[in-house]
């Protein structure tokens, strides 16, 4: 009887492109946004060691968004991969438990470039590299994120594959050897939060990704069963035996992961563990002379991830409740320029940020609600609670905040111009262009 990757294998291989021509508009609206947050982060300097590195190696057909380099199409995902998920502004996926376009676009770009791929079938390969990452987050999660595994690193190195897999056009015997390929790549511990290794999980993720499908087209083999049984990724991973059925991918008539479930924005470039304590705060409008103390209590899953309450660097901020709250209550909004250079030491959030306590909720299903609770000056107070965080698919942001986004992120590369041209190319890519095209508008001219 068939297992869990041989039924992926043959549904990455054999799903009509009409089913994942239906959902464009939403895979245009990921794509989008992972190459929004992608050329804001090219100039951070975390992709750009990773570039220099990667460069040492030699030249190639795969271009670094935001540059004019070119390497190599596994270590352009690596390198893009980074620069993706570096501000942590990038998307949420919640069956992941992790981000999802971080991985999926900087493979299928670069591996999209090297094989001249169309516009529909970056767009195709999007959303089955999507379903396969909501299928095995079904399998493991939550205890495989609960064990302190980073989600985006693990499971999206095999969701990189499978995305990879139908860009190639692989059969199902070769699509099944790249899932497997993956699994044996698979890693990333979440204790690299707030470190540069972080950022650099994505761009492992789709660079093995990207190097698992080619390897299998190459007619390099797996074990067949990658992800159930003894020593089986769902095993090793989550310590637990996968329920069957729990990560078979939709029928004929259901429908997509990427339809059904949503993929979770941001409007704020930080954890995205903070962002309902964000959006609490920043409703109540209250002016930062009111405010003399500020509580959150948030579920406990997302507090563990907010382990620096006194940061040193701009991303070990983006994992402090304290810094980011301050910064919050103190400007009206959590922007890019927040985590740059000094600004997460300013006189006025660092006295704030000790008058900010954060309290960890017991787990449940579903999860309690995240409230933030203002201590005013005069003695009263205000309170707000939040259970689906703005960007999320039950309470999206609007086209005008995404567009806003992505043109203020990619004005730290691109000039206003070429980011609508930017902007032009990626919504026609259900109509046609292909990857090549696209990539010469998401690079500087000079």
């Amino acid at each position: 009887m068939a297992g869990p990757t041989q039924r992926l294998a043959e549904w990455i291989a054999d799903l009509p492109v009409d089913r994942t021509a239906a959902v464009a508009p939403l895979a245009i609206a990921g794509l989008r946004d992972a190459i929004g947050v992608m050329l804001a982060g090219s100039v951070e300097e975390t992709p750009r060691r990773v570039a220099a590195t990667a460069a040492r190696w030699g030249a190639g057909g795969s271009r670094l968004l935001g540059t004019r380099i070119a390497l190599a199409a596994p270590w352009a995902a690596l390198v893009n991969g980074a620069a993706a998920h570096v501000l942590d502004y990038d998307d949420t996926f919640n069956p992941l438990h992790g981000h999802a376009t971080a991985v999926l676009v900087p493979a299928i770009l670069a591996l999209g470039e090297e094989r001249q791929a169309a516009g529909p079938a970056l767009l195709d390969a999007l959303v089955v590299g999507l379903e396969v990452m909501a299928c095995i987050g079904r399998g493991v999660n939550p205890r495989h994120y609960g064990l302190g595994w980073h989600a985006t690193s693990t499971i999206g190195t095999i969701g990189a594959a499978a995305a990879c897999a139908r860009l190639l056009g692989l059969d199902a015997g070769q699509a099944g050897h790249a899932l497997s390929l993956a699994t044996s790549m698979a890693s990333g511990s979440r204790m690299q939060l707030g470190a540069m290794a972080k950022s650099v999980h994505a761009g492992l993720a789709a660079k093995s990704g990207l190097l698992a499908a080619i390897l299998a087209e190459q007619g390099i083999d797996g074990a067949a069963e990658a992800l159930a049984g003894r020593w089986r990724f769902v095993e090793m991973f989550a310590g637990a035996e996968v329920a069957e059925g729990a990560m078979d991918p939709p029928g004929d008539n259901a429908p997509l992961a990427i339809e059904a479930l949503g993929i979770s924005y941001k409007p704020y470039p930080t954890c995205a563990a903070t962002h309902l304590s964000l959006d609490a705060l920043l409703a109540m409008k209250v002016p930062p002379a009111e405010i003399a103390a500020i509580e959150t209590a948030l579920p406990a899953v997302l507090a563990g991830n907010l382990i620096h309450p006194d940061p040193r660097t701009g991303m070990q901020a983006r994992f402090s409740m304290e810094y980011c709250l301050a910064t919050a209550a103190l400007q009206g909004q959590v922007a890019l320029a927040d985590f740059e250079g000094d600004a997460i030491h300013r006189a006025s959030i660092r006295a704030l940020m000790p008058r900010i306590t954060m309290r960890a909720l017991p787990d449940a299903d579903p999860r309690p609600p995240t409230q933030v609770t203002l201590h005013l000056r005069d003695g009263g107070t205000l309170s707000e609670t939040r259970s689906i965080r703005r960007g999320a698919a039950g309470n999206p942001m609007t086209e005008a905040e995404h567009l806003a986004k992505f043109r203020d992120c990619a004005a730290r590369v691109l000039s206003p111009r070429a980011t609508e041209d930017a902007l032009s190319a990626i919504a026609a890519l259900a109509e046609g262009g292909d990857a090549a095209t696209l990539v010469t508008k998401l690079v500087p001219s000079t």
